[in-house]
């Protein structure tokens, strides 16, 4: 009879073995992680960058844009000739300022009078106003110091070539006497033509 030797080529690694391999496992386990982590943060850092791009792209686009404008508006001023230029002195300075003038009218009236009325054509300022009476003044003397005030105050009276006083009416307005007037105010010729 033959004897043969038997090896069980299925045998069981040893333990040894099998820890190595878990070793290894967890090696490229934790290596597959870093990595992966490793490229998460490149890609992340990646589309922050471009992000970045666009805005410093977007800003740049908006600073020429801004340049072009200003170098228009520079152009633009450059071509202005000598006839503009005192053109727009003449305008700057014969031009008419209602509002200041509104307001120094406005403080030079007393208390005891006040306006009721003003109506600009053809270059004259009519004002119309009232006035109480004072038994020791004459009527005509209340009118007539409220029109040298006017034509006294340097400020207004420079854009008016005349301030007339035209005339008055007395009326009794529930049982108090007062003075109704009017004042012409003529506007200083010589190109006064922008009344602003």
């Amino acid at each position: 009879m033959k004897t043969f030797i038997k090896i069980n080529l299925n045998k069981a690694e040893s333990s040894e073995v099998l820890k190595e391999r878990v070793v290894e496992r967890g090696r490229w386990i934790i290596f597959g992680i870093l990595i992966f982590s490793l490229l998460a943060i490149n890609v992340r850092s990646l589309m922050i960058g471009f992000g970045y791009n666009n805005v410093i792209k977007k800003k740049k686009t908006q600073i020429k844009k801004l340049q072009n404008q200003i170098n228009q508006l520079k152009s633009k001023g450059k071509n202005l000739s000598k006839v503009d230029i005192m053109s727009f002195a003449d305008l700057e300075q014969d031009r008419f300022l209602w509002a200041r003038n509104m307001e120094l009218l406005g403080r030079m009236t007393p208390n005891d009078m006040a306006i009721t009325g003003m109506r600009f054509k053809r270059d004259k300022l009519t004002i119309k106003g009232i006035a109480l009476t004072f038994e020791d003044r004459k009527d005509f003397e209340i009118i007539d110091e409220y029109v040298q005030t006017l034509r006294d105050n340097k400020e207004f009276s420079q854009n008016f070539n005349r301030i007339k006083y035209v005339g008055h009416q007395k009326i009794d307005l529930r049982g108090q006497n007062i003075i109704r007037f009017e004042i012409v105010a003529s506007i200083r010729k010589g190109g006064n033509k922008s009344y602003l």
